[in-house]
């Protein structure tokens, strides 16, 4: 399973994105009804989808820490994988590194 938005026609924020691909709904919906007859994604499959399966699918070595390995990264708060997606969808983002460059950093 690939993951990802279509953003600008779907929200960028990958943390909603993480609550979607579990829940099976919007986080901004009144109707919690999932959508299709399929079970929702684990917290680690949703992980997966965003990072390790999307860096396969584009053909890149995704997924590692290491000397000349491709350096896009983001630390949020708590891991998104172990967390309720409730919860996912407030973390804070405390880094972004995009191609070895920092372009968030909070405190």
């Amino acid at each position: 399973m690939v993951l990802g938005s279509d953003w600008p026609v779907a929200p960028f924020d990958p943390r909603l994105g993480f609550f979607a691909a579990q829940r099976r709904y919007a986080p901004d919906v009144s109707d919690h009804r999932p959508l299709g007859a399929s079970r929702g994604l684990t917290g680690l499959e949703t992980l997966h989808g965003y990072t390790l399966n999307a860096a396969k699918v584009a053909g890149e070595d995704g997924g590692v820490l290491r000397v000349g390995a491709p350096a896009d990264l983001v630390a949020w708060g708590a891991d998104p994988a172990v967390c309720s997606p409730e919860d996912v969808v407030e973390l804070p983002v405390h880094l972004t590194v995009v191609a070895g460059r920092v372009v968030v950093q909070q405190e």
